[in-house]
């Protein structure tokens, strides 16, 4: 039997990674393959040799086994406070098909499960050693996260049989948050009785009185199991390490047949959990995808819809109850958030709470426009899968992008501009003597973020909407793909190249801008309309920008072929 699953295991995995590598023969993932590896070279391997000696002291002894050994100790006691209690483990829907008629005991089942679990184990022990945390050698991490999956098997059967026994999750929740009161209570009381006076040239003199807690009386017992983990991951010598992984094999052991023994009715329990996973990632493939499904009746329509008129208003309508429905959270959190960043410099009153608020709010400002058109995808990349019902409207295809962008448009537009005004309110009253930050808090500036935001805003999102029509690959994404680095380095590679699209549009309006800048400054310096003068006509480039774009993309959306292009995307 064992055998048997270490084969299917095996094959498992290697078809996995085989399937991983074929599809770098397409170019996309070759391409977001090589931006992944180049992001992790960037932001861990760059730095290793850097930041090996800030971690000596850490990374070194007794004290780092000790912490992470409390960390440990935390995770295995919160465990037992998690709401779950069906008993339910996760099995795909190939392996409830295979392995719950056959004639398998509960405990094979749970073997199975374990040895199913090596091949994730291993290679997040891989990453960790890849990423710095070489103490172990793949070896003890590796170990130590199998284990610790072993219990918390044995923590989800547990909680099933406390349901049986009428323990439901409150008194779980308050048994667990006493004993950790009472753990924290207990660590303090202890670390007090070894005094200690503050010695800035030897740091380690004020860390001695915890690490002497961790290893004398009540504290090198109550972190005897968890010290196993956390010395198998961060041995400070092999023979260390080889004592720790021992001990976890005998740990494992026990709580495989403990988990055998509890003998929990877990394959009913697997099927709903294991539904719902599905349901999860499938919904979460739908909004990576540009396909999330809108629900219409929680939330009532903005305006009523007439049974005649400009097909336009129906694209706009159903875009902003697909905005209620999936943005108006993040629309409520930003507006609570600037609200509480005002009550804070009123509150406090100072013109340094003014100006830090102030800067506060400007960032937003100049952030919001490149993140609120990937916050806001209700346009034509929630309806790429819906092609060829949209093409069967009565409309233009430069129409129809207009009337997509629509919606998002003025939920960007709206949230940026009370950013800018915010924002110069606040560095208004801050008072500064500085030249350079007096003029955000002049009426000019808001004057000319007034002209300019609508228009930048309107470029940010034809940039996202020309995504889906020109490379539709790229953003509808086959049913069976999860997150991975080639993942992350496709969003890279789409991400510089919106900004680098940004940047060649704003090439025109920053020619126009110059010499309109010029004739401000010459006939209408101190004039009400200074800025407006200068910055009228740099709006007026992009916004002539964005028309053209709109009959661009609208062009490009009558000239696809959707069966041509999902195909495509199917292979």
């Amino acid at each position: 039997m064992i055998a048997t699953f270490i084969e299917f295991t095996l094959r498992a995995t290697r078809n996995r990674i085989v399937s991983r590598l074929k599809r770098l023969r397409d170019p996309r993932y070759l391409v977001g393959a090589v931006a992944g590896l180049g992001y992790l070279w960037i932001v861990f391997f760059r730095n290793t040799r850097g930041m090996a000696s800030k971690r000596a002291f850490f990374m070194t002894g007794d004290l780092f086994v000790d912490v992470l050994s409390l960390v440990i100790l935390t995770m295995m006691l919160v465990a037992w406070a998690l709401p779950a209690d069906s008993g339910g483990l996760q099995f795909s829907e190939a392996e409830i098909a295979t392995l719950f008629p056959a004639p398998l005991r509960r405990r094979d089942l749970l073997l199975y499960k374990v040895i199913r679990a090596q091949p994730q184990a291993l290679a997040s022990a891989i990453a960790f050693f890849i990423f710095g945390w070489r103490r172990s050698y793949v070896v003890g991490i590796w170990a130590a996260l199998s284990v610790l999956g072993i219990y918390f098997m044995v923590v989800a059967l547990g909680r099933a049989r406390l349901k049986q026994l009428h323990i439901g999750f409150i008194p779980r929740l308050l048994i667990v948050l006493v004993l950790l009161s009472v753990l924290g209570t207990a660590a303090v009381s202890h670390i007090d009785n070894y005094p200690s006076r503050f010695e800035r040239a030897n740091p380690g003199a004020m860390l001695r009185p915890i690490q002497q807690a961790f290893h004398t009386g009540a504290g090198q017992v109550i972190l005897f199991v968890p010290r196993f983990f956390a010395t198998a991951a961060l041995a400070p010598t092999p023979v260390r390490m080889a004592g720790a992984i021992g001990g976890l094999l005998v740990l494992g052991t026990l709580f495989f047949f403990l988990a055998a023994r509890l003998n929990i009715s877990f394959e009913e329990a697997s099927i709903v959990a294991s539904a719902r996973r599905a349901t999860r990632l499938e919904s979460m493939r739908n909004r990576r995808g540009g396909q999330l499904q809108v629900s219409y009746r929680r939330l009532g329509s903005p305006f009523r819809l007439g049974e005649t008129g400009p097909a336009e208003i129906a694209i706009v309508w159903k875009n902003v109850i697909a905005l209620m429905r999936t943005g108006a959270g993040i629309i409520v959190m930003m507006l609570v958030l600037s609200a509480g960043m005002i009550g804070v410099a009123l509150w406090a009153h100072e013109e340094s709470s003014y100006m830090v608020v102030g800067s506060l709010f400007l960032f937003m400002a100049g952030f919001f426009p490149l993140t609120g058109s990937q916050l806001f995808a209700n346009d034509l990349r929630l309806d790429l899968a819906r092609s060829e019902i949209l093409k069967s409207y009565p409309l233009l295809g430069y129409r129809l992008v207009a009337a997509e962008i629509a919606a998002p448009l003025v939920a960007i537009t709206a949230l940026d501009v009370i950013f800018c005004i915010c924002g110069s309110i606040f560095m208004r009253m801050a008072g500064t003597h500085e030249k350079g930050l007096q003029f955000f808090g002049t009426p000019q500036f808001i004057i000319s973020m007034l002209i300019l935001v609508l228009p930048v805003c309107a470029m940010l999102l034809l940039i996202r909407n020309a995504v889906p029509l020109y490379f539709p690959a790229w953003v509808m994404r086959p049913p069976d793909e999860g997150r991975s680095f080639v993942t992350v380095g496709q969003r890279i590679v789409i991400l510089f190249a919106n900004l680098f699209a940004l940047l060649v549009t704003l090439i025109p309006a920053a020619l126009v801008f110059a010499p309109s800048l010029w004739i401000a400054f010459k006939f209408f310096r101190g004039n009400a309309i200074f800025m407006a003068v200068a910055t009228v006509p740099a709006a007026v480039v992009i916004a002539t920008e964005v028309w053209l774009g709109v009959r661009l993309l609208g062009t490009r959306f009558d000239a696809m072929d959707v069966s041509n292009e999902f195909d495509l995307i199917a292979v």
